[in-house]
């Protein structure tokens, strides 16, 4: 076991080097591959499609990599072991409610308002959604091969149990919520497609209020990383739900949404306080 000063400074400077050095791979394969497509080719017929698909793998993995390195470092492999085990769901059993409403909540939160929005012509309501679509990308296409499984071994699984050694739930829940908009950036410098000038404004406190979301989770499970994977792969999906290229109705969605996950964060706040922000303490790291 080895000592390290400021665990999670570390891990925050690594998380963003990664990001750099993964964004600038995807925008040198990018170019490399257009270079060579006629005008006007559709990208689903040529090879940038594949190299999209996989891209995520690349520019997104970088939390938990910077998590699995560092533990690594601090614990050895028996440290990487007891990380790898907080995926294992079977402890959730004693925690079912807490798992349901790591489903239910971005239904609750994003699904629900956007049928009400569409039912007056406020928002567009994907005709292919279905319940089975939904619980598949909560927990595949985006928990367990998808940015939950690339993001919260990092977020959550390194860095929010030490922050908590020094901190309280609230504040570590928010400096991880800072890094974690931050560490975004790049899709509002490089999107693939321009984004509207205010989406920033409701990207950061809607960041905000989910880590603190995502603390009460994990600390509510003692720790369990499958039911943070879970929650951020159903966050994804329902919001990829979203289909509005107005910018009206995209300022509606993204308004409700921030305001009900910023009602939900309060409430937990208010409910368990800013101490443990669930019934049990905190996790904690172990001493490095």
């Amino acid at each position: 076991m080895r000592s390290l000063r400021q665990p999670v400074l570390w891990f925050f400077v690594l998380t963003c080097v990664l990001a750099g050095i993964g964004q600038c791979v995807h925008f040198l394969v990018s170019r490399r591959l257009a270079a060579g497509v006629p005008a006007g080719t559709p990208i689903e017929d040529t090879p940038l499609m594949t190299w999209i698909r996989c891209a995520p793998f690349v520019t997104g993995s970088g939390p938990s990599v910077a998590g699995v390195v560092l533990t690594f470092f601090l614990y050895g492999v028996a440290g990487v072991r007891r990380l790898a085990s907080r995926l294992n769901p079977w402890p959730l059993r004693r925690a079912g409610p807490v798992l349901a409403a790591c489903l239910l909540l971005p239904v609750g939160v994003i699904v629900l308002p956007l049928g009400i929005l569409a039912a007056f012509g406020g928002s567009v309501l994907p005709p292919s959604w279905s319940v089975s679509t939904y619980v598949g990308g909560a927990f595949f296409g985006g928990g367990l091969v998808g940015p939950g499984l690339l993001e919260e071994i990092g977020w959550r699984g390194f860095a929010l149990p030490h922050l908590q050694r020094r901190h309280s739930a609230l504040v570590s829940s928010l400096l991880i919520g800072l890094v974690w908009a931050l560490w975004h950036l790049p899709n509002f410098i490089l999107p693939s497609e321009p984004l509207p000038w205010w989406h920033p404004l409701t990207f950061v406190p809607l960041i905000l209020a989910l880590s603190v979301l995502f603390t009460w989770v994990y600390n509510s499970t003692g720790g369990n990383l499958f039911a943070v994977v879970v929650l951020h792969g159903a966050i994804d999906t329902a919001l990829d739900l979203r289909l509005s290229s107005d910018s009206g109705m995209m300022a509606r969605e993204d308004g409700i949404a921030l305001l009900l996950f910023a009602v939900i964060a309060v409430g937990l706040v208010w409910r368990y306080g800013a101490a443990n922000l669930s019934r049990r303490a905190r996790v904690l790291a172990e001493p490095a």
